[in-house]
């Protein structure tokens, strides 16, 4: 037993560090909804400070500590809120994007003042070297000391968030910061003041870990970024827990310390703790525990698609110049160009996940790694022909990208950015190393070329060869239908689920193509230089969040925002300074946070837009193929069937009921009102007959069949369509293209193959049904415009537009008139009579324009604080005292009367 506990004390220590770290990123990610990747580099920065103070300048530890920890943590904190400020209105990307620009400045900046190796600094805290025996285990005093100095910060927060004015001021800025406000206390101020607590105690982190681990910028970040498994177990909100997490991790990884010993096939264990601990907690986690903070985000800016004759045409001008390099680059320079080329190939398949499916992945460089050492063992060990083990390694890969996507099921935004960060880290601690990858060899694994190629100009042709068709395939991939439901569920996720497409195995999908080319890409690059290694920086966990960065910085859309990252490759072949590569990266950190702050990139002028504009081709809407429509429900063996039935329905958040024991039904082939008041439980409803929340409890049924334990996707499929009072759209997509989702959601289904390709006859279907849709809309004017750039009132056409695309015949509309005038209004009454008449449809309708509900529904029900209060037809509600005391707020009205008013 006493030969563990020497390792307990050390992991004790360890993991107050650990605890520190993560306390501090758990409040600033409460208060502010900003998950702060770059936590490590404010420790990295107030460690390099604390270095020059103390080791290089000769300060008294005590006075440079309180300056390292307690002045420029919260100088940090106080720089830092206002891009957090900024941030939080930006897409999740955006957010990831600018705070891992702070790794990758601060990374830069160290290692081009103080070198990039290690720095081996002794202990500075008293009594360094002295020791006191506790039951038979010696305890040097500047462990007992960070252990001391962790418990008593972590007490300390602990009680001012919890028992202080300032603590439920930061409680209350997390629920509801313009109440917050109207008690008198600026939310910034609150945030500010919590900002500079988290950088203070990231920095007395970073101060305290620096003599067990030297002074490194790639070490010290990411033994801050093993906090995050602390604040994984407790579950990202929980101060106490979050420090308890930090404790047991360094405890799990000092024992997995002692087991190693003696043991290679361990080695990598202790180091892989941390990200074990935080991929495993991220896959048990329950989904409630991972919604962060809710943000109003901004608009994405609305990206230019060229005409396609245009990008055919620049397509070849680009080839062109990349064909004649060879011939004006010396051979020195050549390398270069081909290393380039296969980060171009990384960067198509990194930017097919985030740019195309809005899925953040922070592990691309492993997947390199992984299919580079698959082909030198094909190849190599196996003889494998090099064409068939390019090919066969990127299949290699696609499994473990498959195992990658396990969290994308149940994760998104940060999360999942977490979740894959954290397997490319466990795979470089747990198995670069080992025989089976990389070796302990130095080179590594021989990386042979083909036999036709093995010059450099000729392999340079090869490589190219592989560009193009990676760039045509992406091309192609976003052109047809799995393309376009990527770029839907990016944008709109929830409303792509509700139409019928299973989004969980299409992330998958998206996820192992992605893996695939990272893949083969990681091979083009190891035979490029010969070798594949685990010291080679293009392997390393940390090149991943390059990687992120830069395609955060490349303009223009597919395939030519990987130009960008070519360009980038080629530079340290024309500046051969020793820190070249640690200035590129200051500059990308720079610009990855002004670009994610600002969250938009050059514009294409109006004058060339116009010019490129006029040659796009433009032809009459597609003959729409006949397809089955419902009938009119009075047709169906001469009854009306029944369509959506809710009975005994109650959903509650925590202590909250917010509908109680609700009993409706709203039959095919009629109109049927749900209003209330604010708060009423209209849009709570909503949410549980279309399957978007199933903690409930009475039952669903739709044409009969009982669907309370469907997911949305399934109950789309069986014919639910809604509409949103938050809307619901895919702002970069035209308005044809989200209004053509109502229906090819539902075409692709759960079926993988029905989700990769359709038909031709389905797209022209879908087509056919969009214009109609739009017709009947009366918005057929608009199918080319960018939905982001439409007014609300268009946007909610566009939304009623894609449930009538699609084969619904149960219709949950959320206030679709908000925001359209009074001729808008009366076309869309107009529009809902004429669908319910030609298609035997059933409509939900929640509305706050009483005319329409009285002069459009059959039968209305009235909640009031999630209870029904009144079921009648519009003479009934209008008369009810009940409504008119709870909702109407008058004494007496008629129907024509009522009809004057808005609820």
């Amino acid at each position: 037993m006493n030969t563990y506990l020497p390792f307990v004390v050390s992991g004790i220590a360890t993991g107050c560090i650990y605890g520190l770290a993560a306390t501090g990123l758990v409040l600033t990610y409460k208060t502010s909804g900003i998950f702060n990747f770059g936590q490590g580099a404010i420790a990295t920065a107030a460690a390099y400070l604390f270095y020059f103070l103390h080791y290089q300048s000769g300060m008294d530890w005590a006075p440079a500590f309180v300056l390292s920890v307690f002045v420029a943590g919260p100088l940090l904190g106080v720089a830092i809120e206002p891009l957090a400020r900024r941030l939080a209105m930006q897409r999740t990307a955006a957010k990831i994007v600018g705070t891992v620009g702070l790794i990758l400045l601060v990374q830069g900046l160290g290692s081009i003042l103080y070198g990039s190796d290690t720095i081996r600094v002794p202990q500075y805290l008293p009594k360094a070297f002295e020791f006191i025996r506790v039951g038979g285990v010696n305890i040097s005093y500047p462990q007992l000391e960070v252990t001391l100095f962790g418990v008593l910060a972590a007490a300390l927060l602990y009680g001012l968030f919890r028992f202080t004015r300032t603590g439920l001021a930061m409680r209350a800025v997390v629920d509801d910061p313009d109440l917050l406000a109207m008690q008198a206390t600026s939310p910034s101020s609150v945030r500010r003041t919590s900002w500079m607590i988290g950088c203070t105690f990231a920095a007395a982190s970073g101060v305290l870990v620096l003599p067990f681990i030297g002074l490194n910028a790639i070490a010290l970040t990411f033994l801050v970024v093993e906090a995050f498994g602390a604040a994984a177990v407790g579950a990202f909100s929980s101060i106490p827990l979050t420090f308890a997490g930090g404790l047991v991790i360094g405890v799990l990884a000092a024992l997995a310390q002692r087991v190693a010993v003696g043991n290679p096939t361990l080695a990598g264990l202790p180091g892989s703790i941390p990200f074990l601990v935080l991929f495993l907690v991220l896959l048990v986690l329950p989904r409630r525990k991972l919604a962060g903070p809710a943000a109003v985000e901004q608009r994405p800016q609305l990206p230019y698609r060229a005409p396609g004759a245009v990008r055919a045409v620049v397509g070849v001008v680009v080839l062109i110049p990349l064909l004649l390099v060879p011939l004006v680059v010396g051979s020195d320079k050549l390398p270069y160009f081909t290393i380039g080329l296969t980060q171009v190939v990384i960067i198509l398949s990194l930017g097919l996940l985030v740019k195309t499916s809005g899925q953040v992945s922070l592990c691309h460089a492993a997947f390199a790694a992984i299919g580079a050492v698959a082909f030198s063992q094909l190849a190599v060990d196996h003889g494998v022909p090099w064409f068939l083990a390019v090919v066969l390694a990127g299949l290699i890969v696609v499994p473990v990208g498959a195992v990658v996507a396990l969290p994308a099921i149940r994760l998104s935004g940060v999360f999942l950015a977490l979740a894959t960060f954290g397997f490319g880290i466990l795979v470089e601690q747990l198995f670069f190393a080992r025989g089976f990858m990389f070796t302990s060899l130095e080179n590594g694994r021989a990386m042979p070329r083909p036999s036709f190629a093995q010059g450099d100009t000729a392999y340079y042709y090869v490589v190219l060869g592989f560009v193009v068709v990676v760039s045509l395939l992406v091309t192609l991939i976003i052109r047809t239908r799995l393309g376009r439901l990527l770029r839907g569920m990016s944008e709109s996720p929830v409303a792509v689920a509700t139409m019928g497409l299973s989004t969980p195995r299409l992330r998958i999908i998206v996820f192992c193509i992605s893996a695939f080319l990272a893949g083969v890409g990681g091979v083009l690059y190891g035979s490029s230089v010969h070798f594949a290694s685990s010291g080679d920086s293009h392997f390393s966990s940390f090149y991943s969040l390059v990687l992120l960065a830069i395609l955060a910085l490349a303009p223009f859309g597919e395939p030519w925002y990987a130009l960008f990252m070519g360009v980038v490759s080629v530079i340290p072949g024309y500046l051969t300074g020793a820190n070249t590569v640690y200035w590129l990266n200051v500059l990308f950190g720079v610009f990855a946070i002004q670009v994610s702050v600002r969250s938009r990139q050059p514009e294409v002028p109006a004058a060339l837009r116009a010019f490129l504009e006029r040659f796009r081709r433009t032809g009459a809407p597609p003959v729409s193929v006949p397809a089955p429509r419902p009938a009119p429900a009075e047709e169906r063996n001469g009854a009306v069937r029944p369509g959506l039935e809710v009975e005994d329905l109650k959903v509650r958040f925590g202590g909250l009921v917010a509908v109680d024991e609700l009993t409706f039904r709203a039959p095919l082939g009629q109109i049927t009102g749900l209003i209330g008041p604010n708060g009423a439980g209209k849009t709570t409803t909503f949410d549980a007959c279309s399957g978007l929340n199933r903690r409930i409890s009475g039952t669903v049924r739709l044409h009969g069949r009982d669907v309370t334990s469907l997911d949305p996707a399934a109950r789309g499929r069986l014919g639910v369509g809604r509409t949103f009072q938050r809307m619901q759209l895919g702002d970069s997509l035209t308005v044809l293209e989200n209004v053509a989702l109502g229906q090819e959601a539902g075409l692709a289904g759960g079926r993988v193959v029905s989700q990769v390709a359709g038909r031709p006859r389905q797209w022209r279907e879908t087509l056919g049904r969009a214009h109609e849709a739009l017709e009947s809309c009366g918005i057929a004017d608009l199918a080319d415009r960018q939905a982001g750039a439409l007014s609300t009132g268009q946007r909610r056409l566009v939304e009623l537009a894609r449930c009538l695309a699609g084969p619904f015949d149960v219709l949950l509309l959320d206030e679709p008139s908000s925001g359209l005038d009074a001729a808008e209004t009366a076309a869309f009454d107009e529009v809902l009579r004429r669908v319910v008449r030609a298609r035997g449809c059933g409509v939900l309708l929640v509305e706050h324009d009483v005319s329409l509900v009285l002069s459009l529904c059959t039968n209305i029900y009235v909640l009031d604080f999630g209870r029904l209060i009144f079921e009648g037809p519009p003479s009934a509600v209008a008369a009810s005292p009940v409504v008119q005391d709870a909702y109407l707020g008058t004494s007496a009205l008629s129907i024509d009367e009522a009809q004057e008013a808005t609820l």
